[in-house]
C-alpha cells in the first residue's frame, strides 16, 4: 500500500527589508530601537535627509519606509506622492493633521510620536500579516455561509463559526478575522465581506473594523469594546454607531 510523501513545512519568509527617514536623531533612533525587537524587518538604513536617502548606495530599494513628514525644506507626504511606485511607507510624525492626507494618498499606517512599542508592534504585524498574504495569495480562498466561513489556506480549510467571530480588520485589500482562538486571514476585501455577512449581525464602524453586534461589550471614550480590545469608530461610521448604541446594543 502506497503512502502519500511527508508535508514538508513551508520555508519561512524572508525579513522585510526597511529604512528610515527622519531629520531628528532621537526621533530616527527611537524607530532603529523599536526596530531591534521584530525580526521580522531589516533595516537597510536610516537618513536624515531626502537627499541623504537618494544617494544612498543601498543593496536594493526598501519594501517598507518608515517616514517622517516635516524633513527640513521637503515634505516626506509630497514625496510619497511622488514615487510612481512607493514601498509600504508608515508615517511616523508629530503632525496629526496630516493623518486623513496620508490615508488618502494610500499610505500603509500613521503613527504619532512619540512612538511606543505597542503602537509599533501592531504596525509590523500588519506589515507581517500583508506580507504573508501577498505570498500565499494564490492559495487562499474563502467560502461565506449564513453560520459557517470556510477558509482554505493552503492544503488546510478551516471552518470557523460565525458565531465565534469577534470582529473583522481590513488589510488593504485582505481581511483578518478575529475569533477568541485564533486569526484568520483571507483575501476578501472587508468591504465585501461585510455585504455577504448580515447586517443583523455585523456593524462597520471603521475603515478598518467590522464588529459582531453580540460581542459588544461598551463603549469606552471613541471606541467600542470587543473581545478585550478597544476599536476606533470612524467619524464617518458616528451615526450608525450611535443608532446601534441608542437601540441598546452594547451589553
Amino acid at each position: 500500500m502506497s503512502t502519500a510523501p511527508p508535508r514538508v513545512a513551508p520555508a519561512p519568509l524572508p525579513p522585510l527589508t526597511c529604512a528610515v527617514l527622519d531629520d531628528e536623531l532621537l526621533p530616527r533612533l527611537s524607530v532603529l530601537n523599536a526596530l531591534q525587537a521584530h525580526p521580522g524587518l531589516h533595516c537597510l538604513g536610516h537618513f536624515a535627509s531626502l537627499a541623504e536617502l537618494r544617494e544612498a548606495a543601498l543593496p536594493t530599494a526598501p519594501e517598507v519606509l518608515f517616514l517622517d513628514i516635516e524633513l527640513g525644506t521637503d515634505n516626506g507626504l509630497d514625496y510619497f506622492k511622488s514615487l510612481p511606485a512607493p514601498p509600504l511607507t508608515v508615517f511616523v510624525t508629530s503632525h496629526p493633521e496630516y493623518a486623513l492626507d496620508s490615508i488618502e494618498a494610500a499610505a500603509f499606517d500613521y503613527i504619532l510620536k512619540p512612538l511606543t512599542a505597542e503602537r509599533f508592534g501592531r504596525v509590523v504585524d500588519r506589515l507581517l500579516d500583508h506580507q504573508a498574504l501577498h505570498h500565499k495569495a494564490a492559495l487562499y480562498e474563502l467560502h461565506v455561509g449564513t453560520e459557517f466561513l470556510n477558509i482554505r489556506e493552503g492544503y488546510r480549510t478551516s471552518r470557523v463559526p460565525v458565531q465565534d467571530i469577534l470582529y473583522l480588520e481590513a488589510l488593504d485589500n485582505y481581511t483578518k478575522i478575529h475569533t477568541p482562538g485564533r486569526r484568520y486571514l483571507t483575501l476578501t476585501n472587508l468591504k465585501h465581506l461585510c455585504e455577504q455577512l448580515s447586517a443583523t449581525r455585523f456593524l462597520r464602524i471603521h475603515r478598518t473594523f467590522a464588529v459582531a453586534v453580540d460581542k459588544v461589550k461598551g463603549l469606552h471614550g471613541a471606541a467600542l469594546l470587543v473581545g478585550g480590545t478597544a476599536l476606533p469608530i470612524g467619524r464617518t461610521y458616528r451615526p450608525q454607531v450611535a443608532a446601534f448604541l441608542g437601540e441598546g446594543g452594547a451589553a
